[in-house]
């Protein structure tokens, strides 16, 4: 391992200049806000500002310097090598010892996601002994604005998060068989994602078979996969806390009946579209009525019964939301899910999602992976 001229080893300098970039970035959100500094409970907002990954931690964003980081002795080694730079302090009293850095900091106005603490946490703001002459703001979803655009870092464990959920499920659609069980199908890709690298599922796999594909988050249950069966596979892994999403529907053992033709080939071409009007600057709502209009068009509206997509990172489900009622505009880096679906009642349905990244260069597909309704004998 290289160590640089300060003694740091060359994976974490890195980590530390990609840091300190959002720290920086936060700064600034900070003063336009009038905020001294930044109270954070969310486990994804502490991960992306201090790159601690454990389960039980807290953190204070300063203006004008490096954060601290509250977690508890289980986790001392792990945060004292995933956040390089960071004021570390060990204590089971996460909030309570972050607020006596307070007056340290000379922070006089201090920023808080109330959505994000604890009926306990949000109440010991007010008897604090630190917080006497604190003014508290409440901010809600603080860093949705920074974590939207991912930098370098990010998309690089998004590919690859990406990259192995697509090459996980060509491995599983060659064992796919009449009688295997939704369960099986879901067990089999779980298992071929984590021999392929990712430290765990993205999500609670979904796999729906025959009319149970007519259900948008339908659990695996142990019914078997009949012939001529649509099956449904909404799956994704996780890397480095990043979260990919794809589905896919396939046919198993048999060829479409006219309705299964007709409705997969409404959804993929709503997607195509979907996709083509995903640019930078695009209104979130109209890339998803870019979309609702082909399946409209083809007499199923009434059945396309969620947004277009979302925003993923470190979290599954991040902004931008893409919804026919969504607020906002799409930048360039910035990764979203788009994923229309038909879903019949009792009969079966289609969804077709891939994880794209927005660019001032087009639309790239980070789950690449073949569109056209595929036969699984």
């Amino acid at each position: 391992m290289s160590v640089d001229r300060d003694g740091w080893p060359s994976d974490t300098r890195e980590r530390l200049h990609v840091l300190k970039n959002r720290w920086q970035a936060l700064t600034d959100q900070l003063a336009a806000a009038d905020l001294h500094g930044l109270l954070l409970t969310d486990p994804s907002d502490v991960r992306w500002l201090t790159g601690f990954s454990g389960s039980n931690g807290a953190a204070l964003a300063i203006a004008g310097s490096a954060p601290q980081l509250a977690t508890d002795g289980r986790y001392a080694e792990q945060a004292a090598v995933e956040c390089p730079g960071v004021g570390l302090l060990i204590t089971r009293q996460l909030v309570e010892q972050l607020l006596m850095r307070l007056r340290e900091h000379s922070v006089t106005n201090l920023g808080v996601d109330p959505v994000s603490m604890t009926l306990a946490q949000f109440r010991m703001l007010g008897a604090h002994p630190s917080m006497f002459g604190v003014r508290v703001t409440e901010v809600d979803s603080p860093l949705a604005d920074l974590r939207r655009i991912k930098d370098s870092s990010e998309i690089a464990s998004l590919r690859e998060a990406c990259r192995i959920s697509t090459e996980s499920l060509r491995v599983v659609l060659q064992e796919v068989r009449v009688g295997m069980t939704e369960l099986e199908v879901a067990r089999m890709l779980e298992l071929t994602m984590g021999e392929l690298g990712a430290s765990d599922r993205a999500f609670t796999t979904i796999v729906a078979a025959g009319p149970n594909g007519g259900e948008p988050h339908h659990a695996p249950t142990p019914r078997p996969i009949e012939a001529g069966d649509f099956v449904t596979i909404d799956f994704g892994a996780l890397v480095d806390g990043y979260h990919a999403d794809c589905t896919r529907t396939v046919i198993v053992g048999g060829d479409p009946a006219d309705w299964q033709s007709e409705i997969y080939q409404a959804v993929r071409e709503a997607a195509e579209a979907g996709r083509a009007a995903a640019v930078p600057g695009a209104e979130t709502k109209a890339v998803d009525a870019a979309a609702r209009t082909v399946i409209s068009a083809a007499g199923f509206g009434e059945v396309f019964v969620h947004g277009l997509g979302h925003g993923v990172g470190l979290d599954i489900h991040e902004s931008p939301m893409l919804g026919a009622a969504t607020a906002g505009t799409l930048s360039a880096a910035v990764p979203i899910t788009v994923e229309p679906g038909i879903y019949l009642p009792g009969k079966g349905g289609v969804r077709i999602e891939d994880t794209c990244l927005v660019g001032d260069g087009g639309l790239e597909i980070m789950t690449d992976f073949p569109r056209d309704l595929l036969r699984v004998d």
